[in-house]
């Protein structure tokens, strides 16, 4: 019975971190869209702890998930696929190949480190105030150091580029997460946490078998076999079939699957580590929920870079290139980065729950809403519309997260990570459809930008119906 049930969770994992991962790549992108698969991994992880203290305190596991996985998504990562897809044979799949290891092992392994010293810390295991305080003043430095050690110079017109270079043009940034993940890896091995530093094994295996097994499926989908035959059939032939997505879809199973096996087979590691949780409190002896100011700096610091949208000249149409205001836009995207990765996400870690609840569901709604609203429906006709809809949403999402005696229940969480993003992604692709002179009288589906969007998106259908009725089962 405990195998079959372990099985099922595993396939879960699976499912909901592939569906999440590949929403990240088709809504938001970037740091910011890595967050909802890294939130759907901590919540579920959290529920199927075991352990009724931790169940109920999902949202810290859910938020650490979140900003831990945001690390990755400032890696470009679009011309190293080119190595091996843009042609057949590939340019140069071997660099593409490594390439996509160490990056995806970073990325995954980072998202490992994290969540299993936010368990231990959770637990009063291992870590205490001072560990965090040191580790997060010195990630911003250190991550620059990286970047400028390994991932500089970059003069494309002098062809001069770094000595270990997985791009053709772009500045990479793989070094700085190196940095990051040392940086963890030697706090772990300093405080004989071999917990965490098995999940980070995990994840970095589970990042790296993903991502190439995603990046050959990926190949597979752009050229045709050897015989002319298609490896994904007649869907395939007639452009049905998005190599790009059925690499995310696999990155994010193989990725779910890999430190959810991790963590579900090793419960005995985790019992070790829960031994020490009494009081019934989270983060004994941390002292940070004590702080009620925390939370108000980190709604303000969501907010901030938020700014960008009406500063930078690329935008705004009213601000001039290189003013002084679109140069604040820019610093303001900047700082995107270290506000996620290390202001907000060590609040969390040093145990603060009111900042894990404004993260685990108000600033994944609030990501949505940046991306639909200042990127999208703004520019639309109906724009004063969708203001009402977006920021009505969103106060009362902060209004429910002020006047609620605990965060939002499981099951809404869930639902939004599961269905929210989705809808009015179908929304906006529909609009803009719709838009164009030469989809005028063609079906709902025919309007759409690429012939292969009605088979992911159908896809999409698919798990989310399965999610959600999982999910209504699961976490009520």
């Amino acid at each position: 019975m405990e195998i079959i049930k372990i099985f099922s969770l595993l396939i879960f994992t699976s499912l909901a971190a592939s569906y999440a991962w590949a929403m990240r790549g088709t809504k938001i992108g970037g740091e910011k869209g890595a967050m909802l698969p890294g939130a759907v991994l901590g919540l579920i992880f959290a529920w199927f702890s075991g352990y009724d203290l931790i169940r109920e305190n999902f949202f810290v596991f859910s938020a650490v998930g979140a900003l831990a996985m945001s690390y990755g998504g400032s890696q470009t990562y679009g011309e190293t696929l080119s190595f091996v897809v843009s042609q057949k044979p590939p340019e140069n799949y071997k660099k593409g190949i490594i390439a996509l290891i160490v990056k995806g092992s970073l990325w995954f392994g980072i998202f490992g480190a994290y969540m299993g010293m936010a368990f231990n810390a959770a637990c009063g295991q291992k870590y205490n105030r001072l560990d965090f305080i040191v580790l997060f003043a010195i990630l911003v430095p250190l991550r620059g150091l990286g970047v400028y050690i390994l991932n500089r110079p970059v003069k494309p017109r002098e062809n001069i580029f770094p000595k270990i270079y997985f791009s053709k043009t772009r500045n990479e940034s793989w070094g700085g997460l190196l940095f990051v993940l040392l940086a963890l890896t030697a706090l772990m091995a300093a405080k004989g946490d071999t917990y965490s530093l098995g999940f980070t094994l995990a994840g970095a295996v589970s990042g790296a078998v993903g991502w190439v097994i995603g990046i050959n499926l990926f190949y597979l989908a752009n050229h045709p076999l050897n015989n002319g035959k298609f490896f994904y059939g007649k869907l395939q032939e007639k452009g049905y079939v998005g190599g790009w997505k059925i690499m995310e879809f696999t990155l994010g199973a193989v990725g779910g699957l890999g430190t959810a096996l991790y963590f579900f087979l090793n419960k005995q590691g985790f019992s070790k580590m829960t031994s020490n949780i009494s009081g019934g409190k989270l983060f004994p002896g941390f002292k940070a929920n004590a702080l009620s100011f925390l939370p108000w700096i980190a709604l303000f610091l969501i907010f901030l870079p938020a700014s960008q949208h009406l500063l930078q000249s690329g935008q705004n149409s009213k601000i001039k290139s290189k003013s002084k205001a679109d140069v604040l836009g820019e610093i303001m995207e900047w700082l995107e980065e270290p506000i996620y990765s290390v202001i907000i996400l060590s609040f969390i870690m040093l145990g603060n729950l009111k900042t894990a609840k404004l993260v685990s569901f108000f600033l994944i709604l609030w990501l949505a809403v940046e991306k639909d609203l200042f990127e999208r429906f703004i520019k639309t006709k109906q724009k004063w519309l969708w203001s009402i809809v977006f920021w009505g949403s969103l106060t009362a999402a902060l209004l429910g997260e002020i006047f609620l005696p605990n965060s939002y229940p499981a099951l809404y969480t869930w639902i939004l990570y599961i269905f929210v993003y989705e809808f009015f992604e179908l929304i906006w692709i529909d609009y803009e459809a719709r838009q164009a002179k030469e989809n005028k009288g063609k079906s709902f589906f025919k309007r759409w930008r690429r012939t292969s969007e009605p088979t992911v998106h159908i896809y999409f259908f698919i798990q989310i119906v399965i999610l959600l009725a999982v999910g209504i089962l699961m976490f009520r």
